[in-house]
């Protein structure tokens, strides 16, 4: 019988390996929020089927560094709803450590989106995934526009500091 319970038990563990790998944490939100995902309450972490549950929406634009492209995900206001956040600041930080700080006001103002997706095609690491600061840079004022703005467009943020 202890056999059979071993069985059971080392397939319950493989499956779930299984459905954490096809479901990877690809977002970290942490700082001033209220909702957390692990018990010692200081993170919030989107898996993929999370991220991708959340209402998603398309931009058209082109950047300085891609044609005219689709780029869909949720809007950064959705997200930080979803977290809880209080925090006036959101730093997003990136694979390659690098980080940007943006007024959280902005979100609002141009219906920013963190895209996981550009042209139909989820963005991986070395495309700028897993996920990409996306403005409507089509629709902004030229003033909004240049290198300050280019700098905000964050890619392969992995993690987001609310403060």
């Amino acid at each position: 019988m202890s056999r059979i319970l071993w069985g059971l038990f080392s397939l319950l563990l493989l499956s779930g390996q299984a459905w954490a790998e096809n479901n990877p944490v690809i977002l970290t939100v942490s700082g001033k929020i209220g909702v957390f995902t692990n018990k010692d309450k200081t993170v919030y972490e989107f898996r993929a089927k999370d991220f991708q549950a959340l209402k998603q929406r398309d931009i058209v634009t082109k950047t300085s560094w891609t044609p005219v492209s689709t780029f869909s995900g949720p809007l950064m206001r959705d997200i930080l709803a979803k977290v809880g956040a209080t925090g006036l600041k959101v730093k997003f930080q990136a694979l390659n450590d690098y980080a940007y700080s943006i007024d959280r006001w902005e979100f609002d103002k141009y219906s920013v989106i963190l895209a996981r997706a550009m042209n139909k095609k989820q963005l991986e690491v070395q495309d700028r995934g897993p996920l990409w600061v996306m403005y409507p840079i089509a629709d902004m004022p030229v003033a909004a526009k240049g290198p300050q703005l280019d700098a905000k467009l964050v890619w392969q943020v992995d993690r987001i500091v609310v403060y």
